[in-house]
């Protein structure tokens, strides 16, 4: 693995240079592993000083101010040292750098039917260095001016407008690209091969920004360009206000790349989509296009917030993505038709954030990230959710319109230069006129997520007399400040409905005694209580005993969307915590699945009884409860509106609990054509859903995974196919899944069919075909950490993690806890992987206790 790079040597090296020139040639028109690599570096140094470059590679050649230098000397552990510098300095390199598999430095795809290649850089957190020489750190910002020789039939992009190539001679142009504005050098891009595009001109208060969207000739008729452009001109209009600062850079191209580790990159005007994840060729949920969306805008939002203005180091990388996330869904209740996105952010991102603030690798929302290694396990809901949602808390305190006025001063101060925690909160508080310091000590500096409940009294007039909010408080928090609104419903012949709400700053104090809501004093006692509704706060919320028997009986007749969120969110995480047995938990999301409105709430719910079923119910009634569930989602699918969203979430939720024989039997003939359901096709995506049902039901083997791969061998049909061959039932099919991964002959396989392997593997329904398995799982696990990189290898990791044999393996706690302090100089992000699997075992094998 790469030397990592160390926050104090950062900070050096920043003190020796503060930017530098980059002027950067790629040779893409080799036909093996490896690309030419030329990197021309100008700065400025202090006199009589020495630093290093970041390159990993094979270096050929080193010229300082045109004397050559010997490269077994000075490139050392992916570091090209110079020495000796008089102030302006040129550095020369050239080099042979590896295309890569693993979705960083540069991707290669090599498409298995054509045989075409497609390129993509993803350069952060530290893979910039992969393909040309660089100082490799956030706080030395470039220029950069990239001319890339490829193959005449390729598309070449970057982050300036694409020029007009010029013949190179052997079937090869070159592009020559303008050079960038000062950008950090990890939202430098280079992206390559015979794609195709649509193109359109966008609107700037500084005039015609030219943009197109790419991709793969495979899945040109899928691209969805016009939604793409849609969403980034509306984003665009709201943002130069926001900002109060036009566009930053000449163009704005988005690019769907496949086999992507991320869901995208906000490279300057050069945006890399998740062709996986983002790019549908089915029909697919609202929720999902919902997401798109919003990926769309929170890339957009970095071209201001991070690319324009960056931080200094990784410790703020959260302000970076808290900011977008915060501002993507806020820009898309303003001027999209997803008005509460607000409710899909809760039910997916924010509700993650609770259960990664609750495990023993929390961190606070302000980080502190000693390396660049350690940053890949920054990458989290805390970090994205937990961050957005302190900031919109923050929002609500200060008002909107104050919020925005300090982060446009924020902006307008630090343009095209790089800034931290401080800077912004000192442009907010001279807006706002409010010290935020102990704000931002509750809420950003200590880890771990509060819960709220209330305490309601009532008299024989069926009226409030008393009602306290209350806080718990995890060991090492903080009570936090609270601005958010209490919602009494009650139930009635237009169902339960909200029938009043107050508005209240709750801050408990360190004496531990809730807060008394006097405005909730003689409102009428409420059959449902929601202590924070709308969603405004960043807290889990426990239901009153009155609240949690009035959801259990009438659930199904409570219809604001928020609201059924609220109410479900608190279920999933009581069942979590011990609190509440998962068969009630998985009771009520049945019970209202039929009138969710929320697509998001529907497909996490549905995705969550699920888990509840495989880790949390006792094991010796999960079969019968996840068969009986699975009926009973059958039996919703048939209620629903023929072609509607609800009828596609059901029949995947469907899939994902095919227990019995009878239903296999259904999802056979499902697939075979000789059952149908009104209005809904069986598309490929239905067909690998029900592929990997039967799979892990015992009805399909490889030959049955064959056929259907011959008739969609698409790279996303490649990629499902080898999801359902790990899915397989039998502990021999589980062997060979993790071989391929651990053990694979020849290289290890691509990032997006090991993440599918993992998955498959991981994800069993049959935990007893994992157990034979647990011991080579443990040895093995950090030789193939260590074979992969960072990215690539903490997802592999996690999906791996045996977490499906809690409750069935004794003694399974002690094996982990044995593995780990064996293992104790081990990269930290693969120690926090496994601690955080066996805090889920733990987690596990306590719900699976509750009554």
């Amino acid at each position: 693995m790469a030397t990592t790079l160390t926050r104090d040597e950062a900070t050096a090296r920043a003190a020796v240079l503060s930017s530098a020139e980059y002027r950067v040639h790629l040779d893409f028109t080799g036909t093996g592993d490896t690309f030419r690599s030329t990197s021309t570096v100008i700065f400025d140094a202090a006199r009589d000083s020495a630093t290093f470059l970041d390159l990993v590679g094979k270096a050929v050649s080193v010229r300082v101010n045109g004397e050559e230098l010997d490269p077994a000397t000075v490139h050392v552990d992916d570091r090209v040292y110079v020495s000796g510098m008089h102030g302006p300095t040129e550095v020369v390199i050239e080099a042979e750098c590896d295309y890569r598999t693993t979705g960083q430095g540069i991707h290669r795809f090599i498409d298995a039917a054509t045989g075409d290649w497609y390129l993509y850089s993803q350069f952060a957190t530290d893979d910039a260095r992969g393909a040309f020489a660089v100082f490799d750190q956030p706080d030395i910002k470039g220029t950069f001016q990239f001319t890339v020789t490829a193959p005449a039939a390729w598309q070449v992009i970057s982050n300036t407008a694409q020029p007009a190539p010029v013949e190179s001679g052997e079937g090869a142009l070159t592009w020559e690209f303008a050079p960038t504005v000062p950008l950090p050098c990890y939202a430098a891009a280079v992206v390559a091969g015979p794609y195709v595009y649509e193109e359109a001109v966008l609107q700037s208060a500084k005039g015609d920004i030219p943009a197109r969207v790419y991709g793969r000739p495979e899945v040109a008729d899928h691209l969805a360009s016009a939604r793409l452009f849609a969403d980034v001109q509306a984003g665009i209009s709201l943002y130069e206000r926001i900002f109060a600062t036009e566009y930053p850079y000449d163009s704005y191209d988005q690019i769907y790349v496949p086999q992507y580790n991320w869901g995208a990159m906000e490279n300057a005007g050069c945006v890399t989509i998740s062709e996986d994840r983002y790019l549908f060729r089915t029909e697919v949920s609202q929720s999902e296009l919902e997401a798109r969306t919003n990926v769309v805008l929170h890339e957009l939002a970095h071209m201001w917030f991070g690319n324009l203005v960056t931080m200094r180091w990784w410790d703020d990388l959260w302000l970076n993505e808290s900011f977008a996330d915060f501002v993507a869904h806020h820009a898309a209740t303003q001027v999209t038709e997803y008005t509460d996105a607000w409710v899909a952010f809760g039910a997916g991102r924010k509700s993650v954030g609770y259960v990664q603030d609750q495990l023993p690798t929390t961190h606070p929302v302000l980080g502190d990230v000693p390396t660049v290694e350690a940053v890949t396990g920054t990458f989290d809901m805390i970090t994205y959710a937990k961050g957005a949602s302190a900031l919109r808390q923050l929002a609500a305190t200060l008002d909107l319109p104050v919020f925005f006025a300090g982060v446009a001063s924020y902006v307008h101060a630090h343009h095209h230069g790089n800034a931290t925690l401080a800077d912004l909160f000192a442009e907010l508080e001279s807006a706002s006129g409010r010290d935020l310091s102990a704000w931002s000590r509750a809420w950003l500096e200590t880890p771990g997520v509060t819960t709220l409940s209330a305490q309601v009294t009532t008299d024989d007039a069926g009226a409030v007399t008393s009602l306290i909010v209350d806080e718990e408080v995890p060991e090492g928090a903080l009570h936090h400040p609270h601005r958010l609104v209490i919602g009494g419903y009650t139930l009635s012949d237009e169902g339960l409905t909200r029938r009043w709400k107050v508005s209240a700053d709750v801050a408990v104090g360190d004496d531990g005694a809730g807060v008394s809501i006097a405005e909730a004093i003689g409102k009428a006692a409420p059959d449902l209580l929601l202590v924070n509704d709308g969603d405004l706060t960043y807290a889990k919320v426990r239901l009153d005993a009155r609240s949690l028997a009035t959801v259990e009986a009438h659930i199904a007749e409570l219809s604001d969307p928020m609201a059924q969120h609220l109410v479900l969110d608190s279920l999933w995480h009581s069942c979590r915590d011990g609190v509440l047995p998962a068969a009630r938990y998985v009771g009520v999301v049945l019970e209202a699945a039929g009138t969710l409105t929320n697509s998001e709430v529907l497909g996490a719910h549905l995705a969550q009884i699920a888990t509840a079923i495989r880790r949390y119910a006792p094991p010796a009634s999960r079969e019968e409860l996840a068969g009986s569930t699975a009926q009973r989602l059958w039996q919703l699918l048939g209620e629903a509106a023929p072609g509607s969203d609800a009828q596609l979430q059901l029949l995947r939720g469907f899939a994902s609990l095919v227990t019995t024989d009878a239903q296999a039997q259904i999802a056979a003939e499902l697939l075979d054509g000789v059952t149908s359901i009104e209005g809904r096709e069986i598309d490929s995506e239905l067909t690998w859903d029900l592929v990997t049902a039967l799979a892990q039901a015992g009805r399909m083997d490889d030959a049955g995974i064959d056929e259907r791969l011959a008739a969609d061998p698409s790279t996303a049909g490649q990629r499902r196919a080898a999801g359902a061959r790990a899915a397989l039932a039998g502990a021999e099919a589980k062997r060979r899944a993790w071989d391929s991964i651990a053990h694979p002959d020849g290289a290890v396989p691509p990032n997006a069919i090991a993440f599918a392997t993992a998955l498959g593997l991981g994800r069993s329904h049959r935990p007893e075909d994992l157990e034979p398995l647990l011991d080579e799982i443990l040895a093995g696990l950090r030789p193939m950490y260590e074979s992969m990189a960072s990215f690539m290898a903490l997802r592999v990791a996690n999906y791996v993690f045996p977490t499906a044999l809690a409750g069935r393996v004794p003694g399974l706690t002690g094996r982990v806890e044995a593995w780990l302090a064996d293992n104790a100089d081990a990269p930290s992000t693969l120690l926090k992987a496994v601690t955080e699997g066996l805090d889920e075992i733990r987690r596990s094998e306590r719900a699976q206790q509750a009554r």
